[in-house]
């Protein structure tokens, strides 16, 4: 009797410690996913302000977005047991900092092309921490996994149309701009292949139908400049974006 108490005990302990991993998992990917999508923000907004220097709201945002930053590095400081991602952590939080003093500074172009290099190494980053820990989603899961790459897709193509009418290496960055589109289509492919109930099927297909306006807009980037009205069209296709995954989130 005794040992088959002692059995269920190291089940239950085992039990325990896996479901205590899991957990630390999915909270170190959910920070990962944030960081990258921060990363991408804080470079668009960044560069919307070297284009207008005057709309001093964007710096708050860029403010806001290093605290959100911040908090994410923090919640995967206190997760993880990876030394490689703890080292990795380091880094990037030495990069948060650097982009601090940026924002101390005048905005110029020089301070500009850093900023995009920043954002990538959060993107590095994030991915490699990402890849040190593993975890098996559920179909709604991975939707929402799904829509939260829909943003940062979206993120990242603004990033790229502002940086390339800015001229920033300008070839390159219209050529980045081109392939996130062709990331941001597949995903919305996988998105539309998902069985909808009819009052969330039409908030897709209108989803849909806003991003290929959007398309079109971003197709005459390297020959009109609108960043006013990219900028009210992606806000549209983030408020639909938010609200289904929020249907994603309340199925799980």
């Amino acid at each position: 009797m005794k040992k088959i108490l002692n059995i269920i005990l190291m089940i239950i302990l085992f039990s325990s410690t896996t479901f205590a991993s899991l957990r630390g998992d999915v909270t170190v990917l959910g920070a990962s996913e944030h960081i990258r999508l921060v990363g991408q923000k804080i470079a668009k907004n960044y560069l919307y302000y070297y284009q207008n220097p005057k709309k001093t709201e964007l710096k708050t945002k860029i403010y806001k977005d290093i605290e959100a930053l911040e908090e994410s590095l923090i919640e995967i400081a206190t997760t993880t047991k990876s030394r490689d991602s703890k080292n990795i952590l380091d880094f990037l939080a030495y990069n948060k900092d650097e982009i601090k003093l940026l924002l101390e500074q005048k905005v110029n172009r020089e301070r500009s092309i850093l900023m995009l290099d920043y954002s990538e190494s959060f993107l590095e980053g994030a991915s490699s921490i990402a890849n040190e820990h593993k975890y098996v989603f559920s179909l709604e899961e991975k939707m929402l996994v799904a829509f939260k790459d829909l943003e940062y897709f979206l993120e990242r193509i603004s990033k790229y149309y502002i940086a390339s009418t800015l001229d920033l290496d300008r070839k390159n960055n219209f050529a980045n701009m081109k392939e996130s589109i062709v990331y941001m289509e597949h995903t919305l492919e996988e998105i539309n292949n998902y069985s909808y109930p009819p009052e969330v099927a039409s908030d897709v297909k209108e989803m849909n139908t806003i991003w290929i306006k959007h398309k079109t807009f971003l197709s005459k980037s390297d020959k009109v400049l609108i960043p006013n009205l990219l900028m009210a069209s992606e806000s549209i296709l983030k408020d639909f974006i938010h609200k289904i995954a929020l249907y994603h989130k309340q199925n799980q």
